[in-house]
This record gives structure tokens, sequence and C-alpha cells, in this order.
């Protein structure tokens, strides 16, 4: 095995991610290697000494792959915060309209809603337009961000931001849950399909969690 390819195989085996994000990183690595043992060689230096002193120059293993982890992790919170910007209203809408479709109006329930009910509800609506609003603010900022900070001092902005975004999506649906099995647990059951909505909003709500904590693990290691 020539020595670029046993550096990349080390870098391979350090990093974790998506897959087609790691083989881009290995792809541009390969290709700069490449191009340097190439300079090299075109000097006069032999195949497998232009290979070493291509790798030599490229830096050690371990540090390589520290940064390429941090661009990993980058653009792992990048693609979260798109799910948080498309999925969550998504979510909220398709319920919505689930709900008018298979229920109606909650008026026809004939019983009145007390004051502190309709300050959940309040409360519910600005935490679910917070969530994607944080995404979408953060992907903004890291767009301007970019041009001055590296992928790992990046990376811990963004970081914080999906977490962000991730909790106050969370805190949205648990507010909702209690104050609605206060108030009247069989408004949690109003349809079929409102119910499997429900069911998969608090499962990517709880998905979306993983991303920001696994990322600062992956940053760490």
């Amino acid at each position: 095995m020539s020595a670029i390819e046993a550096y990349i195989g080390d870098l391979d085996r350090r990093l974790s991610g998506s897959a087609g994000a790691k083989a881009d990183l290995l792809t541009e690595a390969r290709d700069g290697l490449t191009d340097a043992a190439e300079a090299y060689r075109e000097g006069g230096t032999g195949e497998k000494e232009a290979e070493r002193r291509a790798v030599a120059d490229f830096g050690p293993a371990a540090v390589i792959a520290r940064e390429y982890q941090a661009e990993l992790a980058l653009r792992a919170d990048i693609g979260t915060l798109w799910k948080v910007i498309v999925g969550v209203p998504l979510i909220q809408v398709g319920w919505e309209l689930a709900r008018i479709w298979t229920h109606g109006d909650w008026s026809r329930s004939g019983k009145p809603i007390p004051g502190w009910y309709v300050s959940v509800i309040e409360l519910f609506g600005v935490l679910v337009v917070v969530s994607p609003v944080i995404g979408a603010v953060a992907l903004f900022g890291t767009r301007r961000l970019g041009r001055r900070l590296d992928s790992v001092r990046l990376g811990k902005v963004t970081r914080w931001t999906v977490g962000a975004a991730a909790i106050a999506n969370l805190l949205a649906l648990l507010l909702l849950t209690v104050g609605t099995s206060v108030l009247d647990p069989a408004r949690l059951n109003v349809s079929l399909p409102c119910n499997v909505l429900a069911i998969g909003w608090a499962a990517f709500s709880i998905w979306l969690l993983a991303p920001a904590f696994r990322s600062r693990t992956l940053i760490a290691a």
C-alpha cells in the first residue's frame, strides 16, 4: 500500500459522521496529497519518497482528523438546522389540517376554555415559532461567521444553536401535551391522523436533541 493510501486509511478510521461528507473530505485530502507528490516527482524525487514527503507536509493524521471532524460536525449541525426550519412548521401545519379535517373546530366540544389554557396556547405558539427562527438565524450567522471563524470555533456556535432550537421545540410539545391533558385528556385523542402526527412530532423532537450532544462528543474525541 502506498504512503498516501495508508495515510487516507488512517484518516478514515479516525473520522465519524456522514458517509458522503466524509468521502468528500477524504477525496479532497487524497487529491491534495497526490498533487503534492506529483510536484516532488517532477523535481526528481523517487515515487515512494515523493509520497512520504507529501504526507509529512500534509501533517499528522491525528491533527488533521481533529480539523476534519470539526468540519463533519459542522455540516451535520447545518443539516439539523434545516430539519428544524422545515420539519417543525410542516408537522404543526399538518396536525392542524388533520384536526380540521377529522374533528373540526374545538368550539364543537361545548366546553369553555379557561384563561390559563389560553395562556398555554399562546406560549406554545411562541415556542413553536422560536424553534425555526433560531434555526434560520443560526444558518444566516453561520454563513457570515464562516468568513471569520474556523470550523472548530464555528462548530461551537452551531452546536449551541442546534441545542437551543431542539429544546425550544421539545418544550413546546411538552407544554401543549401537559396543558391539554390537565384541561381535557380526551383532546389528546382527536383522531388517528392527528395521533400519528403527534407521535411523529414527539419522535422528531427527541431525535433533534441527539445531533447536538453527539456533535459535542465527536469534537471532544
